[in-house]
């Protein structure tokens, strides 16, 4: 039975303290005017340990909506107002002040039965991202750009050996997994939220810190040790096979780079070889277009926001495959999960296809006669992207189910070609990439009603 004015009482009290923690910011900012990141992760650190007691302090997980609901209007206001600013004086476009309320009640939710996931997981997001800020803005001098925001390798080997620690010492002391065990997830879970953490934007990492913290961490303490050891292992290939394979032509930044790997290893980790397979064929694709536009057009006209490119073409298949690791069906999701590639690939190989068959001595062609593109692009992505997964993973109907997804990326195409047209004074990059994710969205529900209708 829930004590309702013992959850109030606590629950003032809890607001009480986090208006003494943004009055200490607000004195900070006055003190050292200069620099508003202190006083930013001030409030970050100092909000973030307060919220570790709320499973301790909290029945309910209302009382903990309340709380958050609170603040994240408090937030709104404030920074509509122009007040706050210990939180809100930053350079860059940030809703981190928002997204982080959010994000400690969805955990909490979460692991109402699993407080040390809870723990662990808002540990890193206030600890971590407070010291990747603190020795990155004092320290870093090897800088890399995302999306225009520079960030820095020295920031990042902070967060990485913070979160280590920050795993790795609750797991030991809070749990019963053996040390060696808790080193290697330890290991592997800060490794990967590194990465996150190094390519998200505008305060997102308050989101997918914690929640890559909690998804991760929850599918790793069931895990045997040795699927920990083979988990490590694969992230380690996948990590040299991406520097291999994308930093000598240079044709991908850094944050690109990271966002390639951290997909991948997400098809591998949460389902198996035959969901990772159609995404290294897209990748490989992806590399050949590539390379023939800077062919002819020079390494400096590759496109410079490579997150958002990859975000936007890779957002799909990622639900898809959690999808996957959660229910047992995975069949009933794959042709999807191969269209929402396959569509993605088919949009882009319209634009390089100028370049690709300028050799072939076919580009006038090609431009003269669009249906002809259209069904080259359409088949192309089709057959090298979903055509070797389907043999192998499909014991049956492998035709029908090559039909399907060749029928959801023409969709998909055709779709995104007539917003084209019909946006054709639109010059915004974010918006074409928002075109192709509405298209492809479409092509895959296309090909969900499609396997009702054929035998897949």
């Amino acid at each position: 039975m829930i004590n309702v004015q013992k959850e109030i009482v606590t629950a003032i009290v809890v607001a009480g303290i986090y208006i003494l923690i943004f009055l200490i910011g607000e004195t900070i900012r006055r003190i050292l005017p200069s620099k508003t990141e202190v006083s930013r992760k001030t409030v970050h650190l100092l909000g973030g340990l307060t919220a570790l007691s709320f499973p301790y302090l909290f029945a309910s997980h209302w009382t903990v909506l309340g709380l958050s609901v609170t603040f994240c209007l408090t937030m709104l206001i404030t920074k509509r107002k122009g007040i706050l600013k210990s939180v809100h004086d930053v350079e860059r476009k940030s809703y981190g002040s928002i997204y982080y309320p959010a994000a400690v009640y969805l955990i909490f939710l979460l692991s109402s039965t699993k407080p040390v996931i809870y723990f662990i997981s808002i540990l890193v997001m206030a600890v971590s991202d407070t010291m990747a800020a603190l020795v990155g803005g004092k320290y870093g001098v090897i800088k890399f750009d995302v999306e225009g925001n520079l960030k820095s390798l020295e920031g990042s080997i902070a967060f990485f050996f913070v979160t280590f620690l920050c795993i790795h010492l609750p797991l030991l002391l809070m749990t019963e997994i053996g040390r060696f065990e808790s080193v290697l997830i330890a290991s592997i879970i800060a490794l990967l939220l590194t990465g996150f953490e190094s390519i998200s934007l505008s305060g997102s990492d308050n989101i997918i810190v914690p929640f890559g913290t909690y998804f991760i961490l929850a599918k790793f303490i069931r895990l045997p040790l040795n699927v920990v050891v083979w988990q490590t292992e694969i992230l380690l290939i996948l990590i040299a096979a991406a520097l291999i394979m994308y930093i000598r032509p240079r044709l991908f930044k850094t944050s690109g780079l990271i966002a390639i790997i951290m997909l991948n290893y997400a098809a591998l980790s949460l389902c198996n070889y035959y969901w990772f397979l159609p995404l290294f064929l897209a990748q490989v694709m992806y590399y050949l277009l590539t390379l023939s536009f800077v062919r002819y057009e020079g390494l400096e006209k590759v496109a410079s926001f490579q997150v958002k490119v990859l975000l936007y073409i890779g957002i799909i298949p990622t639900i898809f495959l959690f999808i996957a690791n959660a229910y047992k069906d995975h069949m009933s999701v794959y042709l999807p999960y191969l269209t929402s590639i396959t569509a993605q690939l088919a949009i882009i190989g319209n634009y390089f296809a100028n370049y690709v068959s300028r050799p072939l001595k076919a580009d006038t062609f090609l431009k003269a006669h669009r249906k002809v593109l259209e069904i080259v692009c359409s088949v192309a992505a089709t057959l090298f992207i979903a055509g070797m997964p389907i043999y192998f993973y499909k014991a049956h109907h492998r035709l029908n189910s090559l039909i399907v997804v060749m029928i959801g990326t023409w969709v998909a195409y055709i779709l995104n070609f007539m917003m084209n047209k019909y946006y054709r004074g639109a010059k915004d990059d974010i918006f074409e990439y928002r075109r192709r994710f509405v298209s492809a969205a479409i092509g895959v529900g296309s090909v969900f009603i499609l396997q009702q209708l054929i035998r897949t």
